[in-house]
């Protein structure tokens, strides 16, 4: 009993002297085809595989971290058990005749609704009818649209505010909607088109990066980054001088110094001279998605093939390549 005594106090005392991260833990979630593989990010071992129906997309975890939520084939959403590693709900969001496609999806504050962008379709008397594309809230339970509201084409990510007022729907430009009464109002729009910008945002890394959505944009010219605070609802646009260089998505370094992108190589952006710093080829070739471990020493790289590829952040050598059992999309980070 004294033992224990001991053991509780000392831990007190390590949690007093470095309350930030004295017992984070990082799992990673490698976002594959057919399959999750979720990795220990202490040993850096392949610990779980999660069979899943078809090719995945979007993800979200549940406020309590016990759940990941994960959009199918744009056609429905999986609940997946973190402590079982299983599959324990699937939701379709066709009904009625329409078969709807998510493109953008996150979770509402009262854990019971999600947020997601629909493309809709369905056959009349022998022709296609195309339904207007919305942005909805629909029902974790069984799918169901709660509300909605008519949005621009060509949208593919959606960023909520955390205050539950906005959600921001980004495709060609950045739509801001509010949802915080019974009727949902579009409010606002941050033009990206008029000024020449080329914008993928399917990597969405808002929750490791602190609460703030990033993404890469091209002009004819340069290479930039666009945010959006997820706890403000700010948007800023960071130009970036140099010849730019080609990347999929980016990711946040945890101290807010530099930004990592990643396509064939692996950049690093200084964030405070807004310049390229160093660059250097893959070995595994084109990968989609990049993470960082919480205390900022780890880079990993991964989707495009099936590995996942570990860099020390300082040094920018690999430390160790994962053979994954199944081509990848997606990269997720949560911390424990």
């Amino acid at each position: 009993m004294t033992k224990m005594k001991n053991l509780l106090i000392i831990a007190v005392a390590l949690a007093v002297l470095n309350p930030a991260g004295a017992w984070a833990k990082d799992m990673f979630y490698y976002i594959g085809y057919g399959m999750i593989q979720v990795i220990d990010g202490d040993s850096d071992a392949i610990v779980a595989d999660i069979p899943v129906d078809g090719w995945l997309r979007e993800t979200a975890f549940s406020a309590d971290k016990k759940y990941l939520y994960v959009t199918v084939r744009r056609r429905q959403i999986h609940k997946i058990d973190l402590a079982t590693h299983q599959v324990v709900s699937t939701i379709t969001v066709s009904s009625n005749g329409w078969e709807r496609f998510i493109y953008g999806f996150d979770l509402a504050p009262d854990g019971t609704s999600a947020w997601v962008n629909l493309l809709s379709r369905r056959t009349h008397k022998g022709e296609v009818v195309v339904g207007t594309p919305v942005l909805a809230q629909i029902s974790l339970e069984d799918g169901r649209i709660l509300r909605s509201i008519d949005v621009p084409w060509g949208s593919a990510a959606l960023v909520s505010v955390k205050n539950a007022t906005s959600m921001y729907v980004i495709g060609k430009d950045i739509v801001k909607v509010d949802v915080s009464g019974e009727e949902m109002k579009i409010t606002g729009t941050y033009p990206m088109f008029d000024k020449q910008w080329n914008i993928l945002p399917l990597w969405d890394n808002t929750m490791e990066n602190n609460g703030l959505f990033m993404a890469n944009y091209y002009t004819p010219e340069i290479m930039g980054l666009v945010t959006i605070d997820s706890h403000s609802g700010e948007i800023s646009d960071i130009p970036l001088a140099g010849v730019p260089v080609f990347a999929y998505s980016v990711m946040r370094s945890p101290d807010k110094q530099k930004v990592y992108a990643v396509m064939d190589e692996l950049t690093v952006i200084d964030l405070k001279t807004r310049k390229y710093e160093a660059s250097i080829p893959l070995r595994e070739g084109t990968n989609y998605a990049i993470n960082v471990s919480s205390d900022g020493k780890k880079i990993y790289v991964s989707g495009g093939g099936s590995s996942t590829t570990i860099f020390d952040a300082q040094s920018l050598e690999p430390i160790k390549i994962l053979r994954m059992e199944v081509d990848g999309m997606d990269f997720k980070r949560l911390t424990l």
